[in-house]
C-alpha cells in the first residue's frame, strides 16, 4: 500500500507491507499535517509513516476518527488514569513511533477508536484529534463561565482553540498574524484581541508570542500553554511576577467527567459545520504529499489546516 514517510530525498510517497499487528483496521480517509509533522521532518528521515491526525472507515463501514495515544496501561501514570501522560506513550504513538495515517490504511486499538457523530462528515473528521489538544488544554485550565479570553497564534489549534473557547460561552479575542487567519478568526466567532483578558492562550509557542501573551493579561490571569516549545520557555518575568500569572501546560488530551477529550471533540464538529470548513483551507490526494507539505508550511499563502486524501 501506499504511504507518506520523510526519506532521504524529502517527503515521498513510498510502498509499504499492509499494516500487520492488533487492533481495528481502518481505511483512511483524511489526515492533518500538523505543525508537529513540519517540525519533526527537518531533523531528517523518520522511519515510521506519518501522520496522527486521523480519520477513515472500520471493515463495516463505520467511520470513526483515532486517538493516537497508545499508553502501556502499566505505568504509574496510566494507573492513575492519566493515560496522556504515560511515561512510554511517545514511542507508541500513532505517526510519531508506529505508523500513522498518511497512508491508505492503518490499524490502531481498539480502544483509540473515535465513534462520529451522524453530522460529521468523515472528511473533516481529521480535525478531531487537534481540536481535542484545545479542549483538553482550556478545559484543565477551567475555561467558561463567560469569561474573556483571548488567543495568541492563529494557526490551526490556536482557531480551535478560539471555535472552543466560543463554545463555552467566552468572549474570544484573537491575535493574528496574516489577514486570512483573522477572518477564519472572525469566522468562527472571535474578534481582534484588544484590552485585558481572563485567560491568555499561547497557541504560537515563540519568544514574540510570550510577550505578547503575557500584555494581554489582565492581573490574576492564566497562561494555557497550547503550543509546543521545542527549547527553553522565555517567561517575560517581570509582568508574570506583577500580575501573578498562573501558567497552566496542556499536552494531547484526556478523559473528564463526561468522557475522552476526542468524543467531546467531534460533538462540538457535528454541532457546528462551520469549524470545518473555516480551518481546513487545503486538501489533496495522498500522492500529492510533497506539495501539501509544502503548502502546510507556507502560512504566507493562505494554508491553515492541509488534509491529505488517500481516497
Amino acid at each position: 500500500m501506499r504511504a507518506v514517510r520523510n526519506t532521504e530525498d524529502g517527503i515521498a510517497v513510498v510502498e509499504v507491507a499492509d499494516p500487520d499487528r492488533p487492533g481495528m483496521r481502518v481505511r483512511v480517509r483524511g489526515a492533518g499535517i500538523c505543525g508537529s509533522d513540519l517540525a519533526m521532518i527537518v531533523h531528517g528521515p523518520i522511519p515510521v509513516t506519518l501522520g496522527h491526525e486521523v480519520a477513515g472507515e472500520l471493515d463495516d463501514g463505520t467511520p470513526v476518527a483515532i486517538d493516537p495515544s497508545e499508553p502501556c496501561g502499566t505505568c504509574d501514570q496510566c494507573r492513575a488514569g492519566r493515560r496522556h501522560l504515560c511515561r512510554t506513550g511517545a514511542e507508541r504513538t500513532i505517526g510519531v513511533g508506529v505508523d500513522g495515517g498518511m497512508a491508505d490504511e492503518l490499524i490502531a486499538p481498539a480502544d483509540s477508536i473515535v465513534p462520529l457523530p451522524i453530522a460529521l462528515p468523515v472528511t473533516d473528521a481529521c480535525l478531531v484529534e487537534p481540536l481535542a489538544v484545545a479542549i483538553h488544554g482550556l478545559r484543565i485550565a477551567g475555561c467558561g463561565g463567560g469569561a474573556r479570553v483571548a488567543v495568541v497564534g492563529a494557526g490551526s489549534v490556536g482557531l480551535l482553540a478560539a471555535a472552543a473557547a466560543v463554545a463555552t460561552g467566552c468572549e474570544v479575542g484573537l491575535a493574528a498574524r496574516h489577514p486570512h487567519q483573522r477572518a477564519a478568526g472572525e469566522a468562527l466567532g472571535a474578534t481582534p484581541a484588544e484590552g485585558e483578558y481572563d485567560m491568555v492562550v499561547d497557541a504560537a509557542g515563540s519568544d514574540d508570542a510570550l510577550v505578547e501573551v503575557a500584555r494581554l493579561c489582565a492581573p490574576a490571569a492564566t497562561v494555557v500553554e497550547l503550543s509546543t516549545h521545542w527549547g527553553t520557555v522565555p517567561v517575560p518575568g517581570i509582568q508574570a511576577l506583577m500580575k501573578e500569572l498562573r501558567f497552566v501546560w496542556s499536552y494531547t488530551y484526556g478523559t473528564h467527567a463526561g468522557g475522552r477529550d476526542v468524543d467531546t471533540a467531534a460533538m462540538l464538529l457535528a454541532r457546528n459545520p462551520e469549524v470545518a470548513s473555516t480551518v481546513i483551507t487545503h486538501r489533496f490526494p495522498l500522492e500529492d504529499a510533497a506539495e501539501a507539505f509544502r503548502v502546510a508550511a507556507d502560512r504566507r499563502a493562505g494554508a491553515i489546516k492541509v488534509v491529505l486524501e488517500p481516497s
